[in-house]
């Protein structure tokens, strides 16, 4: 990482992984090895940014609500996939100090997916060293939709007065109460955020790159960190240069 770098990395940064089935198309795959390729590349840009750069949390994008609309294969293969390495990844999170949690409505996941999801929240849930964020079956409109319910479930049973809700009364029914994001990657060229937290995403900054998943290296993670160090972050307010 470049030393101008290390002075201004973001509390959270957030990456919405794009691009392992054209990955796969380009090289006359099939799309399960570029979900292969793109996971194992998930976590290495893992291990780096949040053990090695400093990031204090990384939210992951890796299966929105709206992708179970793909073919049941390549949903199932997906399925499988998260099962059989989450605990991997984890245990090495763990060894680090990290702490893993998920974010998405369980509904709709399969058991094996489920059983692996508690038990990395599990054993890291003591961990304070960072905070790695997987966005699985997860959707800001979706998580929106459910905290207004909670929240009107809580004025129904009269445990919550309506004229007492402000924007912390909603963070507080979000599915994790997280820092806002500072900085929001996306690969593939796409530059859209595709439903991915919206709320928590006000006064981000976005990196749109070209380059897809699987070849989002390391340096590619610098590149995002430095056009994000240079950016004037007003937040409302007058510029701080």
């Amino acid at each position: 990482m470049p030393a101008d770098v290390n002075s201004r990395i973001p509390t959270h940064a957030a990456i919405i992984v794009d691009g392992n089935r054209r990955w796969a198309r380009n090289r006359m795959m099939p799309a399960s090895l570029g979900h292969k390729a793109g996971f194992d590349r998930l976590k290495e840009i893992t291990r780096y940014a949040v053990a090695d750069c400093g990031v204090q949390v990384l939210s992951l994008y890796v299966f929105s609500t709206e992708n179970f609309a793909r073919d049941a294969k390549e949903v199932s293969y997906l399925m499988d996939l998260f099962a059989n390495n989450f605990r991997t990844l984890t245990e090495e999170m763990n060894e680090r100090g990290c702490q893993v949690l998920f974010s998405g409505r369980r509904e709709g996941l399969q058991p094996r997916v489920l059983d692996a999801m508690d038990y990395m929240m599990d054993l890291t849930k003591d961990n304070r060293k960072g905070i790695v964020n997987f966005c699985l079956n997860y959707g800001s409109r979706a998580e929106l939709t459910d905290a207004m319910r909670a929240m009107a479930r809580e004025v129904r049973a009269g445990t919550l007065s309506p004229d007492s809700i402000d924007e912390s009364t909603v963070e507080q029914h979000l599915y994790r109460r997280l820092p806002p994001v500072d900085l929001l990657i996306r690969t593939s060229g796409e530059q859209r955020l595709s439903n991915f937290l919206l709320w928590q995403c006000a006064y981000a900054e976005f990196y749109f790159t070209p380059v897809l998943f699987p070849d989002f290296t390391k340096s590619c993670f610098d590149e995002a960190l430095a056009a994000y160090a240079g950016r004037d972050r007003r937040m409302g307010g007058n510029s701080k240069k």
